[in-house]
């Protein structure tokens, strides 16, 4: 199976033709031999091809396309093939109609399925069908550790006269040897940071970083290995909101075919719908970053025992008196009033040594 390039919809096909197609679907592409013999005989070869040597008619590439256009081909195939979430946001129209050919279902957080109208209900999401990953080609089941990298996982994306570029693995390998991927990198563009599917032939493992080693510290609270990346920045969120905003207020080229002036229109309003989900999770995220310091609650009360063991560990704190308390309190560590003490005596002395 080849990827469409072409932007069929569903206007083509009639109710009955679109039937047909979609058992053929369920059916590893083969026609029903029950179905109406008018309908049949209605489908173009183009659509359904006759395999004399099988006994049958088989759907073909076009015929595929007929029944998801462009934008919900890639759409389905970009699904998450783990949990079948469908990525990005989807348009109202295209959401009815996959539901509708039963190439996805509305479901809750608890996997059962709800109805359209409460497509934008908390915990509510739209999940690819079995039907759906039959007709994209995505596999109904994990291929071979050995086939595929997990999802999410990082890879390197390796063409002929090319160097080797980073990316992140969204899915497993399609029927037609391609996978997706999101190229990454600090400094690539909005449009250069697109999902893509790309031949699964050209993914290479990533190289392994070993893993850094620090010196063990008494802070329980310090790791003694660093493995993790660090995550996005603030600033780097806001840096691809903006190149969001830009896709989105993108001018239409004037004087453009119809499908052209559409398919723009399509591709603003995912962005758009991409744009408020993302700035809503980074005004959250601002959110929690600006009130950190209150909820970190580093202020503490000390206790008769703890006043007395830190009195012991550091006994310049003997100076503070009754404030050493009230210090703790006010979210200092002992460590931090032990250096001030000797900030302080180190003043006087210098003081009187000039005096």
């Amino acid at each position: 199976m080849s990827v469409f390039t072409t932007a069929y919809t569903t206007d083509k096909a009639t109710p009955g033709q679109r039937r047909v197609m979609l058992a053929a679907v369920d059916a590893d592409g083969r026609l029903p031999d029950g179905a109406n013999q008018r309908v049949l005989n209605s489908l173009p070869e183009s659509w359904a091809r006759t395999d004399v040597a099988a006994g049958g008619r088989f759907l073909t590439t076009e015929g595929r396309a007929v029944l998801a256009p462009l934008g919900r081909f890639f759409l389905l195939a970009r699904a998450n093939p783990v949990n079948g979430c469908l990525s990005g946001t989807t348009g109202r129209s295209d959401m009815l109609a996959l539901v509708r050919d039963g190439l996805a279902v509305l479901q809750d957080s608890d996997g059962r399925p709800v109805s359209v109208a409460d497509r934008w209900e908390r915990g509510n999401s739209l999940r690819i069908t079995e039907r759906g990953r039959r007709l994209v080609g995505m596999p109904l089941t994990a291929p071979e550790f050995a086939e595929r990298f997990p999802v999410w996982s990082q890879a390197m994306w390796k063409r002929e006269g090319e160097p080797a570029r980073p990316v992140q693995i969204l899915g497993w390998p399609l029927a037609d040897g391609t996978v997706f991927v999101r190229p990454s990198g600090a400094h690539l563009s909005y449009a250069e940071q697109r999902e893509r599917p790309v031949p699964a032939k050209q993914i290479r493992p990533a190289p392994q970083t070993p893993a850094t080693t620090v010196t063990s510290r008494p802070d329980n609270d310090r790791r003694n290995t660093m493995t993790e990346k660090p995550e996005p920045t603030l600033d780097d969120d806001l840096e691809a909101l903006r190149g969001l905003a830009a896709a989105a207020l993108k001018p239409m080229t004037p004087g453009g075919e119809t499908w052209e002036q559409v398919k723009a229109l399509e591709e603003r309003a995912t962005t758009g719908y991409e744009l408020a989900e993302r700035f809503t999770e980074f005004d959250q995220r601002a959110t929690a970053d600006r009130r950190a310091p209150t909820e970190w609650g580093i202020s503490r009360e000390l206790s008769e025992e703890q006043i007395a063991a830190e009195l012991e560990k550091r006994p310049e704190l003997r100076a503070l008196g009754g404030f050493l308390a009230t210090l703790a309190t006010m979210g200092m560590a002992p460590w931090q009033m032990a250096n001030l003490v000797r900030k302080v005596q180190a003043h006087q002395e210098a003081g009187a040594d000039k005096s």
